[in-house]
């Protein structure tokens, strides 16, 4: 939904952003009250864990807990650039909570599995220490761009590795996997719904900023983590994540997402024909809504009420 936007005159574009991100949040927060809190301990079908998963899965969860792992720095740094922002601010604290649960899920299936033991966690833990997540922008409005990237991004990791789980026959893993992706999902939701309100107000630095983000992506921590480039080689062998996935199911569903022009969309850095071809399909589509819309919402006028009957005339005599 496109959010409402007052008249300038009433309330400056940051006072407007700022209504938006806040009720955002408020919606966001009822929405995981109501239908995606969950418990470790109690909605994880820790019995179907299997020590049957192969070596490469558990080493796949491993890198995907060392990146959770650096989540002081993410969330100390990121409230640190937006403390002004209530709604944002307040966001980053509940988004801490989500993801911690995420790092402790995943280090407790390395566990149950018996793909881990306690002794090898802790080692792995110690080669993590003194390294440290430095912000890879920092303005704001940079910062929610590379968030939304990077929350789609690992949502998708999340997904992919739970179709892997699901082949070999993991109900623990699978299990916990669907808990996180609808967790990643829904970041992504308010880092999107956040762009699109930096759009709707400052649309030719967002778009600017869109291109300059895009084009120096990197996702969190890997160059703090120990054998990166092995665990990343892992990772796109196993069709989890990589160059080619981060084109076709990151960067252009997200410029689909985000409705951008056709215009827009070059200024992004989307080569001039792809560009096209989006908004083609996008003016496509529109089309068909209205005219889905029309069909459901007209129809032929109904024609005049049957004839009845007229009843017994009566004459009367003069």
């Amino acid at each position: 939904m496109t959010p409402t936007i007052q008249p300038s005159r009433i309330k400056s574009v940051t006072a407007q952003i700022e209504d938006i991100f806040f009720e955002n949040y408020l919606k966001y927060f009822k929405n995981a009250e109501a239908k995606r809190r969950w418990s470790i301990y109690h909605d994880i079908p820790w019995d179907k864990a299997s020590n049957d998963s192969s070596d490469l899965t558990a080493d796949i969860v491993q890198s995907f807990s060392a990146v959770e792992m650096f989540l002081p720095d993410y969330t100390s740094k990121i409230m640190e650039l937006v403390r002004r922002s209530r709604g944002r601010a307040w966001f980053q604290s509940n988004w801490g909570y989500e993801e911690s649960k995420h790092s402790m899920v995943l280090e407790e299936w390395l566990l149950r599995s018996g793909k881990r033991t306690e002794e090898q966690i802790k080692e792995f833990e110690r080669t993590l220490l003194g390294a440290e997540w430095e912000l890879p922008f920092d303005h704001p409005r940079q910062m929610i761009i590379y968030t939304m990237i990077q929350e789609l991004a690992t949502g998708l990791n999340y997904t992919n590795l739970r179709r892997r789980a699901e082949e070999e026959g993991d109900g623990a893993l699978t299990g916990l996997l669907k808990w996180v992706s609808a967790d990643e999902q829904a970041h992504y939701n308010f880092f999107r719904k956040g762009v699109k309100a930096y759009l709707a107000l400052e649309p030719e630095e967002t778009v600017a900023d869109l291109k300059y983000v895009f084009d120096n992506f990197a996702m969190p921590a890997q160059y703090q983590i120990p054998d990166w480039d092995e665990r990343g080689k892992q990772i796109e062998a196993a069709g989890i994540y990589g160059p080619m996935i981060y084109v076709k199911k990151i960067r252009i569903p997200i410029l689909n997402d985000l409705g951008i022009d056709r215009k827009q969309l070059k200024a992004a850095g989307v080569p001039s024909h792809l560009a096209d071809q989006m908004a083609d399909r996008a003016e496509e589509k529109a089309e068909d809504a209205d005219a889905a819309t029309f069909d459901r919402t007209h129809s032929l006028p109904s024609g005049p009420a049957p004839l009845r009957p007229a009843g017994r005339i009566t004459i009367v005599s003069r």
